[in-house]
């Protein structure tokens, strides 16, 4: 079973001053993304794994997402696809 990822406490990663000024204009569970470049190479990751037959389960123990968000960038892809073939095929 995979372990579950806990929270780091900001007071103790953060610069004093930071913290200080990010406890000016919020209090409370606070998200922080990575770089946008990172969700599209994990996307693309999965995508690459996918192509070479890997299951969504081992696919999601390498990437270090669940298996229901493997199969939703999976389904997107395919979607994405669909679109792609529809407006070649109508010219658009």
């Amino acid at each position: 079973m995979k372990k579950k990822k806990r929270y780091a406490n900001a007071k103790d990663v953060l610069p004093e001053e930071l913290f200080e000024q990010i406890q000016k204009h919020y209090t409370g569970i606070l998200w922080v993304p990575a770089p946008s470049r990172f969700y599209q190479e994990r996307r693309d990751l999965v995508l690459a794994l996918h192509l070479q037959g890997i299951s969504s389960q081992e696919i999601s123990n390498l990437a270090g997402v669940t298996t229901r968000r493997v199969n939703q960038i999976i389904a997107a892809e395919r979607k994405q696809d669909r679109d792609r073939q529809f407006s070649a095929a109508s010219g658009k």
